[in-house]
C-alpha cells in the first residue's frame, strides 16, 4: 500500500514587513536530500499567515538534470488565498533513495509565510524556475542574516512510497531550523535504518516555549511552541519520535517584566503537558539540555546573571525529570570545560557563542543514540 511520506518540511512563519524586505517577483531554490524511493511527488503550500493571495508563477521539481512543473488544478501558475493551505497535483515520477533533488519556486507577490532552514538556499530576480543551473544572489536581507535565505510558501515535500516509514520531528530553535544538527542526524539515521525513519525539521529562529517578544524582530520568531505545537508537531501522521529542544530564547527574555511567564514553573508545566500528550499518541519524547549562551542574549542585549541562572534551572529540572523516553545533554556536548563560565566550546559554534556551526551540528547530532530516538 503506497503513502504519502514526507521528505522535506519547514514550520511557517511570518516575515518581516508583510514579505516586502525579502521582494516580490524571484525565484527562490534549493536542494534536499531523498532517504526513500517512491512513484510520485506533491508538495504542501502555505499563505497561512497571508493578508492577500500569494500568486505562484510558477513551481518545478529538478531530479537528475530535468526540470519538471508542478501544477494546481492542471495550471502552472495559480493563487492560494490568505490563511489557505493547498496541496499540489501529485506528479508521477521514480526517485530513488539516496538521491538529491531541487525546489524552484518563482512568486509574483510579496509572501509573508517562510522561514529560514536552507543554509544553501538561492534567490534570483525573475523566474528561473527552468535554467537548468541556478546562481546565487544573495538579498538584502540574506546579507543582513548570513547565508540563509527565506523560502516562502514551501511548507512540505512529500513522495508517495510504497515502504513504510516513520516520522521524528524535531521542535526547536534557530539551532534547530539551521539545520546544522538536524540535517547530519538524519544522514545518520539513514545510513543506521535505510529510511525506516524521517527526520523533519519544525524548528524557527528566535522562537521561545513559553513567550512571544514584542520586539522588532519578535513577528519572525513565531507563535510560541505551546502554541503551535499542534501544528507543527501532531500534524504529522506516523510519528515515531519527537525530540524537544526549546528553551534557550526563553531564558534570554527573562527579567522583571517577563519573570511571570518565563519560570521554571512554567517550563515545567509546558513540557510535561507535552510530553504527556504526546506519550497518550504512543510518540516517544527526547528531550535536550538548553546549550550555553553566556556572552549573547536576544537581537539586542546583555546576557544577565539572572537568565544563565534560570537557564541552569531549566537544566537541573530537565536532568532530573524522569518523565522522558531519553535526554540528550547537549549542554555537556559542547560546553568548554576550561571556561571560568558556561561557554560555547570555542570551535564549535559560528563565531556568536550561540549558533552550532557545522563541527559543532556533527557534535550535537552525534550525541543522540539512535537505538533510544526510534525506539528499537
Amino acid at each position: 500500500m503506497s503513502n504519502w511520506t514526507p521528505v522535506w518540511h519547514q514550520a511557517m512563519t511570518r516575515m518581516l514587513f508583510d514579505g516586502k524586505m525579502v521582494g516580490r517577483k524571484k525565484t527562490a531554490g534549493f536542494t534536499f536530500p531523498i532517504y526513500v524511493n517512491g512513484t510520485a511527488v506533491r508538495v504542501r503550500l502555505s499563505n497561512r499567515f497571508g493578508k492577500e493571495a500569494a500568486v505562484i508563477g510558477s513551481l518545478t521539481f529538478v531530479y537528475k538534470h530535468q526540470v519538471y512543473d508542478l501544477t494546481y488544478h492542471g495550471e502552472k501558475s495559480f493563487r492560494i488565498s490568505a490563511g489557505e493551505q493547498i496541496l499540489t497535483d501529485s506528479f508521477n515520477i521514480h526517485v530513488e533513495k539516496a538521491s538529491e533533488a531541487e525546489i524552484r519556486i518563482y512568486y509574483e507577490n510579496s509572501i509573508i509565510d517562510g522561514n529560514m532552514i536552507e543554509e544553501g538556499a538561492v534567490v534570483m530576480n525573475g523566474n528561473h524556475t527552468h535554467d537548468m543551473q541556478l546562481v546565487q544572489k544573495k538579498s538584502a536581507i540574506a546579507q543582513k542574516i548570513g547565508s540563509y535565505h527565506p523560502v516562502p510558501a514551501i511548507e512540505r515535500i512529500e513522495v508517495l512510497s510504497e515502504e513504510e516509514h516513520k516520522v521524528i520531528v524535531v521542535f526547536g530553535d534557530s539551532i534547530t531550523s539551521m539545520n546544522r544538527y538536524c540535517k547530519p542526524l538524519n544522514r545518520r539515521l539513514y545510513r543506521e535504518y535505510d529510511g525506516k525513519y524521517l527526520l523533519m525539521n519544525s524548528g524557527i529562529s528566535g522562537n521561545c516555549l513559553l513567550y512571544e517578544p514584542d520586539s522588532f524582530f519578535g513577528i519572525m520568531f513565531g507563535d510560541k511552541g505551546v502554541t503551535r505545537f499542534e501544528r507543527d508537531v501532531l500534524d504529522f501522521e506516523k510519528i515515531q519520535s519527537v525530540i524537544l529542544a526549546l528553551g534557550v530564547n526563553d531564558v534570554s527574555y527573562y527579567n522583571e517584566k517577563t519573570k511571570d511567564i518565563i519560570n521554571l514553573e512554567n517550563y515545567k508545566t509546558a513540557i510535561t503537558n507535552i510530553t504527556n500528550e504526546l506519550h497518550k499518541r504512543g510518540i516517544r519524547v527526547i528531550m535536550t539540555t538548553i546549550t550555553p549562551r553566556l556572552k549573547v542574549a536576544r537581537t539586542m542585549g546583555v546576557f544577565t546573571k539572572e537568565m544563565e541562572e534560570q537557564r541552569l534551572l531549566f537544566n537541573r529540572w530537565i536532568r532530573s525529570a524522569d518523565i522522558f523516553d531519553d535526554l540528550v545533554d547537549q549542554e555537556e556536548a559542547v560546553r568548554d570545560y576550561d571556561a571560568e563560565g558556561m561557554f560555547f566550546k570555542e570551535g564549535l559554534h559560528q563565531g556568536d557563542h550561540l549558533h552550532p556551526n557545522h563541527l559543532g551540528g556533527s557534535v550535537m547530532a552525534d550525541n543522540f543514540d539512535l537505538k533510544k530516538l526510534v525506539g528499537e
